[in-house]
């Protein structure tokens, strides 16, 4: 069956999805003169007028950019163009940030990466002037790059390129990933007592770190999590649905997470509180939100907002060093520590790579390589004893079970319904 439509409207396949144009950088000098052939890179390296906002995102061509900007106030001052960058601008550019420590050097390496990047499309485009080329037998250039390729992944090889005056910089040590731990855990949440007596804040605070632990997404994807799916969640008592997965090989997808009743409640509470005093929360489905305006809270918010409650609190000490990011740690380390344990108990071949590939796929997680990187950290005494709490749960729970429905058998049948409840209660402490 065929059915025609007269007049579709396709917009949706031109903009990406988006209601509105993802916005542009431009790139001027500082006699606000336009940059034609800086922008002529951003304009091919994100994507072109077609695809713009795509591939690569908007943020990547603004980080790149930045870049850029950075580099073309360097030549300013040094009194040069793009066409006239030379080996040596390169390596007065790397002291000149070293100097001004303004990065290190990981980050010095990925700039001048992509400083040479533009370079190589500006010589493409000026095939008369001899700014760059990577071919090590090819005098007269100013600039002589030299090109790298990897494999990621096991996939096809990648090309990049570097520099003389780059190739002798080490790459800053990645500090070792540690989870928040209980003790710490406490702290936070005891930290916004002490910032603030309003208790819309620190309800916002509570629900705000809860869904840190429980759903190890990062901070956009937290403050991404529909109202509604946690509203849905708990008045069917399912799991918390439409979690977002915002960067990354999974970008775009949507996970499931199980948060336990009693949190779930307290985040439930705090959301139908918010649409009471701000019914407009229903139209943009947001959480978190300005307790005068209802208005969403921009992640730049929270980035700023954290650091000035651990700082005001008793427990600074305790909270040095400590983010938001050390929760999606914890949530990790528990769901490996959970997969290996579950599995050891069913068979013994090839533990550890089942128990990663169960862990990735509920965490979507970009790769096993780097999700085995929290598996040293499953033999914790911390996250041992919570698996041991969590089995004991998982033990008791049908015969607590069975246990309540006894007694709720026994009302009317010489049980009062005093009796009957302080039993219960007896029976869940228990």
């Amino acid at each position: 069956m065929i059915h025609i439509a007269k007049s579709p409207n396709l917009d949706f396949l031109f903009n990406h999805g988006h209601r509105e144009p993802q916005p542009l950088p431009l790139l001027f000098d500082s006699a606000g003169n336009f940059c034609w052939e800086l922008n002529s890179y951003l304009t091919k390296f994100g994507g072109g007028a077609n695809s713009y906002g795509a591939r690569p995102s908007y943020k990547t061509v603004f980080s790149h950019a930045e870049t850029i900007n950075v580099f073309q106030t360097f030549l300013e001052n040094k009194k040069k163009t793009l066409l006239e960058a030379d080996d040596e601008t390169l390596y007065d550019f790397v002291t000149h940030l070293q100097v001004a420590n303004r990065a290190n050097s990981t980050t010095i390496k990925r700039t001048v990466r992509r400083i040479l990047s533009l370079l190589e499309y500006t010589q493409s485009e000026n095939s008369f002037h001899p700014l760059m080329t990577c071919d090590q037998s090819a005098n007269g250039y100013q600039i002589n790059a030299i090109e790298h390729h990897y494999r990621r992944n096991r996939q096809r090889s990648l090309r990049y390129l570097s520099h003389l005056c780059i190739e002798e910089l080490q790459d800053t040590p990645v500090e070792p990933i540690s989870f928040i731990r209980n003790v710490e855990i406490n702290a936070w949440h005891e930290a916004i007592f002490e910032y603030s007596q309003n208790q819309f804040i620190i309800d916002r605070w509570y629900a705000f770190s809860t869904l840190l632990e429980y759903t190890g997404s990062r901070l956009e994807e937290v403050i991404s999590i529909p109202a509604s799916s946690i509203i849905k969640a708990y008045e069917e008592n399912d799991l918390v649905k439409g979690v977002p997965v915002l960067k990354g090989k999974y970008k775009g997808f949507f996970r499931k997470v199980l948060i336990p009743r009693t949190e779930l409640q307290e985040i439930y509470k705090f959301i139908i509180t918010t649409r009471k005093a701000h019914p407009t929360c229903k139209i943009h489905d947001k959480i978190f939100v300005n307790e005068r305006t209802g208005r969403p809270l921009a992640r730049k918010t929270f980035n700023s907002y954290y650091r000035k409650v651990i700082e005001s609190s008793k427990h600074a000490n305790l909270l040095k060093g400590t983010s938001h990011h050390n929760f999606r740690h914890r949530y990790f380390t528990i769901l490996v520590a959970r997969n290996i344990s579950k599995l050891s108990k069913m068979s013994r071949a090839n533990i550890l790579d089942v128990a990663l590939s169960a862990a990735q796929k509920d965490s979507f997680h970009a790769s096993r390589d780097t999700l085995s990187t929290y598996v040293h950290l499953t033999q914790d005494p911390e996250i041992q004893s919570i698996l041991k709490s969590h089995e004991n749960e998982s033990r008791n729970a049908p015969s607590k079970l069975a246990s309540i429905a006894e007694i709720a058998g026994s009302l009317g049948k010489g049980m009062t319904p005093e009796a009957a409840l302080a039993a219960i209660i007896k029976i869940i402490e228990a």
